[in-house]
């Protein structure tokens, strides 16, 4: 079940039924607000056997996509921080066979942002040379990541958080978990699913609004102590810590992105709007980093805070 996103998902449609559909799409936008789970609808359609109903769901070819097991659709992701150049060269190797099942292939390359430059590199080559059997979706937060280069060969397709009625319009969710979702499909599911942890990220927010409000002094004291008894290079507890900074940097840009929601309006607050929205950009390049390098968490939350 598709969870808003209505106008992208016209416009995906009728360049589907015009058949006008590019090489490769970006769709671009936040976490968890539902950009893979379109992309996996409009894999089904592009492959679906009835087209008039596309995607009906029920074919043989909407039944694999949906499990992730088609032949023809071929899911990329993150092997621990980053999507290597082998996991493209076995790509190359596989779209350059005629698919089974249908006419065409698509490719989904999940967190993008996450190829490093040889990998980068290496499917720009293959986004160079096109191949009418296959079709690229290239899902990111932060698709100013990808080369330029890349970029330019791709139709890129924006994704926006949601209104609230359209998640309550689409499933039954207390008010709590709604307001904490801030418009995000993907974490209200979860919220749902598993509401230890919804009482996590409220924990986290309690403690990020602490930090946020606290001075320089107070907020360089938190990290020490936060990471003085853990070494970066003691790998699984390291890991670990990794895993608390992000949602740690999650915690602290839905502070901000709050702020900014309750300021869009007020004309009189303009200076601090234009802080906030500072803020949420630096916090971004660091969620980025934390994901895509082995940067120290330590250092890289010290570095946030100064340039607040």
């Amino acid at each position: 079940m598709l969870i808003g996103h209505k106008q992208q998902w016209i416009f995906l449609k009728q360049a589907f039924i015009n058949n006008r559909l590019p090489q490769a799409f970006i769709f671009s936008g936040e976490e968890r607000i539902g950009k893979k789970k379109i992309a996996f609808e409009f894999a089904k359609m592009i492959l679906c056997e009835n087209k008039e109903k596309a995607p009906c769901q029920v074919c043989q070819n909407c039944t694999l996509v949906e499990k992730n097991f088609h032949p023809d659709f071929i899911f990329i992701s993150s092997e621990k921080k980053e999507i290597q150049i082998d996991q493209i060269r076995n790509l190359q190797k596989n779209i350059s066979l005629t698919p089974v099942l249908c006419l065409q292939k698509i490719i989904v390359i999940n967190n993008a942002h996450c190829l490093n430059i040889q990998a980068q590199n290496c499917l720009l080559k293959t986004l160079e040379e096109p191949k009418n059997k296959a079709m690229f979706i290239l899902i990111s937060s932060m698709a100013s990541v990808l080369l330029p280069t890349i970029r330019s060969r791709c139709a890129t397709l924006k994704f926006y958080p949601l209104k609230e009625e359209e998640i309550k319009n689409s499933i039954k969710i207390p008010e709590d978990f709604l307001l904490h979702s801030l418009g995000k499909p993907g974490m209200a599911v979860d919220f749902l699913t598993n509401q230890s942890n919804f009482l996590d990220f409220q924990n986290c927010l309690n403690v990020a609004k602490k930090f946020l409000t606290g001075n320089l002094l107070d907020r360089l004291l938190f990290i020490k102590n936060l990471y003085s008894k853990i070494k970066d290079d003691e790998t699984k507890e390291g890991d670990k810590k990794r895993e608390d900074c992000l949602f740690f940097l999650e915690s602290i840009m839905w502070h901000l992105r709050k702020s900014l929601w309750q300021r869009a309006n007020d004309k009189s607050k303009e200076n601090a709007l234009l802080k906030t929205k500072k803020a949420i950009e630096l916090t971004q390049e660091a969620i980025g980093l934390l994901q895509t390098t082995n940067v120290s968490p330590r250092l890289l939350l010290e570095n946030l805070i100064l340039n607040f």
